[in-house]
């Protein structure tokens, strides 16, 4: 993995980390987002995205939708 996709790839989660999340929480967040896309083969991940962080603080909430908001830009396959 060259320099490039790890800035980018730092970039995206930083609103997490700005918000104080632990990094063993922002994988849990991150692995259940990927496996709900998974077996729902990609049918309502969006809407699912913003439940997966409910219960937690309102900056948590709003980092995780600014990540969510920042994933395109890694330019990953659909």
């Amino acid at each position: 993995m060259d320099s490039d996709t790890r800035a980018r790839e730092q970039w995206v989660v930083q609103p997490l980390v700005d918000a104080g999340l632990p990094l063993e929480e922002i994988r849990e967040l991150l692995f259940r987002l990927a496996f709900e896309d998974i077996v729902s083969e990609g049918r309502d991940t969006l809407a699912c995205a913003a439940g997966l962080a409910a219960g937690r603080t309102v900056e948590v909430q709003q980092a995780w939708s600014r990540t969510i908001a920042r994933m395109p830009a890694l330019g990953l396959p659909a």
